[in-house]
């Protein structure tokens, strides 16, 4: 085994998913709705009105955060601005999507990574359920990282027996 790293996840390569893109076609598709039941309904017009405009607010800072955090995270990684921290990984704790509120999270060289599926927010890494190597105390990896999001994890394939599960 030669001493390479395997990228698991880079926010250039996997980008954010497709639930945000599902879920802004959902936002888009109320808009279009309110819209046209405004043009029908003349006695809900004025709650029609309100209810446009809170959704457009809303749906605008909520998915507009998410793709300015992703369009962030990848910036700063593709211009070396993430922070890097290597070192075997400590404490791993998986999520357990049955638990509200549960979340993967895990040490590396002492700084703690805490991620989530249901957290669209940071638009970094949210599962390592598909990792083609996975995640597991004494793994020896490299975290790109911004503001606690990790937005590129690689594993070491020689400086432990980091690959073989």
């Amino acid at each position: 085994m030669g001493n390479g790293w395997i990228t698991l996840y880079s926010v250039s390569r996997d980008g954010i998913g497709i639930i945000p893109y599902f879920l802004v076609l959902i936002w888009l598709a109320g808009i279009v709705g309110a819209a046209i039941a405004i043009k029908k309904s003349s006695p809900r017009r004025l709650f029609l009105y309100f209810w446009l405009a809170f959704w457009l607010a809303a749906g605008g800072l909520g998915y507009g955060n998410v793709f300015y955090q992703f369009a962030a995270n990848l910036r700063a990684l593709k211009a070396g601005a993430c922070v890097i921290a290597e070192g075997p990984i400590e404490y791993l704790h998986r999520q357990n999507p049955m638990k509200k509120g549960d979340s993967e999270h895990f040490v590396v060289d002492g700084h703690e990574f805490e991620y989530s599926s249901a957290n669209l927010g940071g638009s970094g890494l949210r599962s390592s359920k598909s990792f083609r190597v996975p995640l597991r105390d004494g793994l020896y990896v490299k975290v790109w990282y911004r503001g606690g999001i990790i937005c590129r994890l690689d594993a070491a394939q020689s400086l432990s027996s980091s690959l073989v599960p």
